[in-house]
């Protein structure tokens, strides 16, 4: 429903209810004289307009006048033509508010703004029309037809405005996204010169000064969704961080230890400044492409993850404590595979004969009995730290290949 025509105490009112009816023709040329004298005061309205605009909606004071008054006078061009011929507006028309739209949204006025800016113009225009129409004494249903044209036009005007403005700021977010992620895909690859870098992170809050955690993450097998979700990213660069995608995985920087996301494996670097980030960030990847490997959930630097790395890398070395210190059980059947699984349970609970015991559910001199058949069928000594460290590796080396284990017989 259009508002009632505003006039002072005692002066002619009308409550306009918008009507279907089409206008006779003593109405609509009584509609096109009234338009005719606001087309006449085409400049006065227009400049009232633009007073009204910056009184009311403050982003608009940013504007030029110049610049908002010829868009005013364009757009009033557009809507008295439309209430001229007691019709809707044009699609060519409604192109000539959606572009304005567009402009104001590259300038940075917010919709909200901009729809505000256009409801005091037509009310304006609206309010200017109820007193030429008292002046002349317009009939009932004059007003009725010049009302229902206008808030066709400005509800019209409003939706293609606000679909416009709204299409241009998620334009403009995705380029501002993409150079963002340009960025930091430049910043941990080193694939931009360093000059560049520090002039264009100011643009998006990196201190060039201060340290950052470079980091990368990814999603266990049969969750690939988790590592990209947006909620998962920011929880992982915290408030001051940065973050991108790169072949699935989520990676970019921080300024704290990522806190574990279950699903999720995270490779960390250590602490480096924009020069020497590209090194740390090869060794997050390198982190977690270990970790991966070896099925660690969790935030992971190399350092955490001990000498896996160098297991998953050398396979060459691993394959041969394979077979110096596994394959040989392979002719031992059954009790083969026994003796493999109580040497990885001897091993994770550091070597100590009791504590292995219980964990195996067996006496302590059956698990003697097994550590002694190991050590007569490869010529191995556990109470010898190297050969020790060699039989992890090699524990590591199968469980990463799933090289075959010895069978039962």
């Amino acid at each position: 429903m259009a508002p009632a025509i505003g006039a002072a105490p005692g002066a002619w009112e009308v409550a306009v209810v918008p009507s279907t009816a089409v206008p006779n023709t003593a109405v609509e040329t009584a509609v096109r004289a009234l338009v005719a004298e606001l087309e006449a005061e085409g400049d006065a309205l227009a400049d009232e307009v633009v007073e009204r605009i910056r009184a009311a909606v403050p982003d608009f004071r940013r504007l030029p006048r110049g610049t908002l008054r010829r868009a005013v006078q364009d757009t009033m061009r557009r809507e008295l033509a439309a209430l001229h011929g007691v019709r809707a507006p044009t699609p060519d028309e409604l192109e000539g508010s959606a572009r304005i739209a567009r402009e104001r949204a590259e300038q940075g006025l917010s919709v909200e703004s901009v729809l505000h800016a256009h409801r005091v113009a037509v009310g304006v225009v609206w309010a200017r029309f109820g007193e030429l129409a008292r002046e002349r004494g317009a009939g009932v249903a004059t007003v009725l037809a010049f009302s229902e044209t206008l808030w066709r036009w400005a509800d019209a005007v409003m939706d293609v405005v606000a679909a416009s403005h709204r299409e241009v700021e998620l334009q403009l977010a995705r380029e501002e996204q993409q150079r963002r992620d340009a960025f930091v895909l430049a910043l941990l690859t080193g694939s931009t010169a360093l000059g560049e870098l520090r002039g264009e992170g100011a643009t998006f809050g990196v201190d060039p000064e201060r340290e950052y955690l470079p980091f990368r993450a990814r999603a266990h097998a049969g969750d690939e969704t988790k590592a990209l979700s947006h909620r998962t990213a920011v929880a992982l660069a915290g408030d001051q961080g940065l973050v991108t995608g790169l072949d699935g995985d989520v990676i970019g920087i921080t300024t704290r230890r990522p806190l574990p996301i279950a699903g999720l494996t995270v490779g960390l670097g250590r602490p480096s400044t924009l020069e020497t980030l590209p090194a740390s960030f090869s060794e997050a990847s390198r982190a977690l492409q270990t970790a991966v490997a070896f099925s660690h959930e969790g935030v992971h630097s190399l350092a955490d993850l001990s000498i896996l790395p160098a297991v998953l890398v050398d396979g060459a070395l691993g394959d041969a404590f394979v077979a110096r210190y596994l394959e040989p059980l392979a002719a031992m059947g059954r009790h083969g595979v026994e003796v493999e699984a109580t040497l990885r349970v001897w091993l994770e609970t550091g070597m100590r004969i009791d504590d292995t015991a219980r964990a195996l559910h067996v006496h302590p001199n059956t698990l003697r009995h097994r550590l002694r058949r190991f050590e007569e069928s490869t010529d191995a000594n556990l109470r010898n730290s190297r050969d020790v460290m060699e039989l992890w590796w090699a524990l590591e080396r199968r469980r990463l290949v799933g090289a075959p284990r010895p069978e039962a017989g």
